[in-house]
């Protein structure tokens, strides 16, 4: 007993920041599955599969602005969290990169919409989810998680996102109304964002100030190997809906979104988990202790698939109100790649990343995506684009991920030592 004491004793910090993520998290996934049964019945599947389908490429252009800051500037924030001046530093350069690249993806972004043909049906709900970006833009999680306090950006969030959903309930009443969604979503993403900078301003008292072009510079250089990482994970975990969308339909992306959405549920604790570890881990570079929590975040994923697949059915009548077996079958398939991205997570952003081997992340992520890339050529040459190859797809390229990832870490020592042991393992 006082052992166990002492261990959370040691470990408070990161209970404390554990909790303010899972409810953080928690809540993200929760209050769209709150909207999404009457979003559905209101705006109908189609019209949703739409603003789906725009939020799934404001994802990409989000990605784009985060750049690998957050994980990049998590770290430099632990790292140098006791000094003021070199953190206000670090989160100046970062806000000025990531306005630079907004400003970009802006230009970019309406020029592509206004000229390509695809857009013009429902060119609106392209503009307006543009919004969501100032979530990315403003949104400081990743200094907040760096200095280990979740509290005041988790409860800043969960206002906007509880805003957004007793918005979506008062004002969207019929189809017509269904602009009004990424709307709100927008205003949200913006008020967040307010009221974060309020709080890194006023209260944690951080300093902006003008950064030379060299340091900017520096700043892009150090987290572009993150960002080719993170691009490339992203590509083959949300172009699915992409492909869904361009190549089947739009009532295709809402059944797949539903199925996807649960799948979100699974990955949650291993990714609370993750985030609330990193900042020891990029300190302390404790192999045995990410091994260890590896394990319990990879156990809490296998509960969590065993219930949803038994409950699947259950689960696609809740959010639809009508049995959907296309639903429920992909809901089963995209589990066992919560699984494995569970672990992949403990293997590469959580060990390869902090332990100063982001460059080898970067060409396993990017050796996945080429995998992926190559897998829906093929069924695109073979007119095998269904929602089940794709998820298959899916499946495939998380294993094949694991699997370069174990060769990785077994190749840099990385499995089973502390560094130090390491380093007195190669003198002897």
């Amino acid at each position: 007993m006082m052992a166990l004491q002492e261990r959370l004793g040691r470990n408070k910090t990161i209970l404390a920041n554990f909790s303010y993520l899972s409810l953080l998290q928690v809540f993200a996934i929760l209050f769209p599955l709150l909207t999404y049964p009457y979003l559905l019945r209101v705006i109908g599947l189609e019209l949703y599969g739409v603003i789906i389908f725009a939020q799934s490429i404001i994802n990409y252009v989000s990605l784009v602005i985060n750049f690998g800051f957050n994980m990049s500037g998590a770290r430099n924030v632990a790292t140098y969290k006791q000094d003021r001046a070199r953190l206000s530093r670090i989160v100046t350069s970062i806000y000025w990169c990531k306005f630079i690249l907004w400003l970009v993806c802006l230009v970019l972004y309406l020029s592509v919409i206004s000229m390509v043909p695809f857009f013009e049906d429902h060119y609106w709900v392209y503009i307006l989810s543009f919004l969501l970006t100032f979530n990315e833009l403003m949104l400081p999680i990743w200094f907040f998680q760096g200095i280990e306090k979740m509290k005041y950006i988790t409860f800043v969030n969960l206002s906007a996102r509880l805003l957004f959903v007793v918005a979506i309930f008062l004002f969207v009443h019929r189809q017509e109304d269904y602009l009004l969604v990424p709307l709100l979503n927008g205003i949200g993403a913006i008020l967040a964002g307010c009221l974060s900078l309020y709080i890194l301003l006023g209260k944690e008292r951080v300093r902006f100030s003008l950064i030379p072009v060299r340091e900017l510079r520096s700043t892009y250089k150090e987290s572009l190997p993150l960002f080719v990482s993170i691009l490339s994970t992203q590509i083959y975990v949300n172009v699915n809906k992409l492909v869904i969308g361009s190549f089947l339909g739009m009532l295709e992306v809402s059944i797949y979104d539903m199925a996807d959405k649960v799948l979100l549920l699974m990955k949650l604790p291993a990714s609370m988990i993750a985030q609330a570890v990193f900042p020891k881990i990029s300190r302390e570079q404790n192999i045995r202790f990410i091994n260890h929590v590896m394990f319990l975040s990879v156990g809490i994923a296998l509960l969590f698939y065993i219930s949803m697949f038994f409950g699947s059915d259950w689960l696609v009548y809740l959010l639809a109100g009508e049995h959907i077996e296309e639903a429920s079958v992909i809901m089963r398939l995209l589990g066992i790649s919560a699984i494995l991205t569970s672990i992949n997570g403990f293997f590469g952003g959580n060990r390869l990343v902090p332990l100063g081997y982001s460059f080898v992340y970067m060409r396993v992520m990017v050796g996945n995506c080429l995998f992926f890339l190559t897998a829906i050529g093929l069924l695109w040459l073979t007119e095998s684009i269904t929602m089940y190859t794709v998820t298959v797809m899916v499946v495939g390229v998380e294993v094949f991920c694991f699997v370069s990832l174990v060769y990785r870490n077994w190749q840099l020592g990385l499995l089973g030592m502390i560094p130090s042991e390491l380093t007195e393992a190669a003198e002897k």
